[in-house]
């Protein structure tokens, strides 16, 4: 997604229209024969510019008002922004522009159009933790048909790929099991953070499979892990097998502590080929609290390249974030959202549009409206602190 995101927080008392914008001086044109001040409308004499209204220009050569020819925005100043048909015109509150100068003055102009004078702030993303923790027993390198390649190798050309497509929008982790000895849980070989995508894959390249398949005991490992611990983003694992239990383990049980731990953690669960205990996996699916619609199956199964790589883009989809971190302070009642220049409502319910964390000061979507940003249909994402924008 290429979301411009401005966040503009009032700095002027409050006028009609907006909370906190100034009103428009226009001031008076000249009328040459020292009488009372005209309006600078067009055809009122004038000896300089400053003496026409928005939009208009001094013809020194006859000494009147007369219309600004224009092609974009860019070619209007003076509070005034270019129509249709070619000229300059006064402009509004709620007007295009490309800049300050296409706005009246005591405004601003915000995300392509004028509001309220103020100071500007920036919204980042937040980007979730997620942790791949990646079966590598010995029968990940198995073929999944006949002489084809290895899981292991398929697993891994997936990773790279998935981390390829959502490297930036995620902090990925990664921990293969087993660990060092028999049945040994797994071991965070990279701790999640930002742009790890090179480690992840270093790693990958130096292991192989080999040993058995501890997922309880690798899963409660991590309860408590402090990649996973911070309140102020989601925080999951990606786990991926190709076969079941053989450690003696409850991964069942595991996910429950997880996801019932502060911060919570969410476990998707993806099985490999056909030797998956799929009872248990449905059943971890469900406890970890991604459990897909329509199931069972309630995880995802995967049982070529083609479809471990669909699993994995359908999870990297899912995980992208909704939240964004702003550098000021507006407060919470003082803000307004729009995508593309249309109003989004704020709901305290979190089943649609937006809300605000001031503990955090961080704006989270919800709903369908995380959804558009999700699948990278909005454009322009504007967040103005202090009064809203009048959009045409």
């Amino acid at each position: 997604m290429n979301l411009r995101a401005l966040v503009v927080t009032s700095a002027l008392a409050g006028t009609t229209l907006f909370f906190g914008c100034g009103k428009n001086n226009l001031g008076g044109g000249y009328d040459g024969d020292g009488g009372p001040p005209t309006d600078g409308g067009s055809g009122d004499k004038c000896t300089a510019s400053t003496d026409c209204a928005p939009g208009l220009t001094c013809n020194t050569s006859n000494g009147k008002c007369e219309d600004t020819p224009c092609t974009t925005n860019n070619d209007c100043d003076r509070g005034s922004y270019c129509t249709p048909g070619g000229v300059c015109q006064g402009n509004d509150t709620g007007g295009t522009c490309a800049g300050d100068q296409n706005c009246k003055d005591g405004e601003t102009c915000i995300g392509g159009f004028c509001g309220c004078d103020g100071d500007q702030f920036t919204a980042q993303g937040v980007p979730p933790n997620v942790l791949i923790v990646l079966d590598r027993s010995g029968s990940m390198g198995d073929p999944v048909t006949s002489g084809g390649p290895s899981k292991w190798s398929i697993a891994t050309s997936a990773l790279t790929t998935l981390l390829g497509n959502y490297g930036d929008k995620v902090n990925w982790g990664l921990v293969l099991y087993e660990g060092g000895s028999k049945c040994a849980p797994g071991t965070v070989l990279v701790d999640t953070g930002a742009m790890t995508s090179g480690a992840i894959n270093t790693a990958l390249s130096n292991n192989n499979p080999g040993g058995r398949t501890p997922i309880g005991d690798t899963l409660d490992g991590l309860v408590g892990y402090s990649g996973l611990a911070n309140t102020t983003r989601e925080n999951y694992i990606l786990l991926l097998t190709d076969g079941s239990e053989t450690c003696n383990g409850d991964g069942e049980t595991a996910v429950t502590t997880l996801i019932n731990q502060t911060p919570s953690v969410k476990t998707f669960v993806v099985g490999f080929g056909g030797g998956v205990d799929a009872t248990s996996l449905n059943n971890m699916a469900q406890n970890g609290g991604t459990a897909l619609a329509g199931g069972p199956p309630y995880y995802y199964q995967a049982d070529n390249a083609a479809s471990l790589a669909t699993a994995f883009d359908n999870i990297g989809s899912t995980v992208l974030s909704c939240t964004y971190d702003l550098s000021g302070n507006p407060g919470a009642d003082d803000l307004f959202v729009y995508f593309d220049s249309v109003d989004v409502t704020r709901d305290p319910t979190h089943m649609s549009g937006w809300d605000y964390d001031p503990a955090n000061n961080q704006v989270t979507f919800y709903g369908a409206d995380c959804d558009e940003l999700k699948a990278g249909t909005v454009t322009d994402l504007v967040i103005v602190g202090g009064c809203p924008i009048v959009v045409n």
